[in-house]
């Protein structure tokens, strides 16, 4: 029974280990949109990779993996054109975008 909650153990610092070492490796992007209206999406998309956030404040923030990525910001309550930013994320770097404005 000790070794099998010792191998248990293992495995769990393992795994951990794991995603701790992929958490390491991202970038990090934030910015605010303006105008701040409440579930404004930003949806970041590299090839076949997406991640999606809605932001309740205007301000967001988001891990991406390291590489060219397009960041869609739009809103469906003022019906605004989404916007496309191209950014770059390189390891373990912060992004601050700034203010996006949304144009209606």
């Amino acid at each position: 029974m000790r070794r099998g909650l010792l191998e248990l153990v293992l495995i769990i610092v393992v795994v951990i280990g794991i995603h701790a070492e992929r958490i390491l490796h991202n970038g990090f992007v934030e910015g605010r949109i303006s105008p701040v209206i409440p579930n404004s999406s930003v949806i970041a998309v590299r090839g076949n990779d997406s991640l999606k956030i809605n932001s309740r404040d205007g301000h967001f923030g988001m891990d991406l993996q390291p590489g060219d990525w397009k960041l869609i910001f739009a809103s469906r309550k003022i019906n605004s054109i989404p916007m496309e930013k191209n950014i770059q994320v390189v390891e373990g770097q912060h992004v601050n975008m700034g203010e996006i404005r949304l144009v209606q």
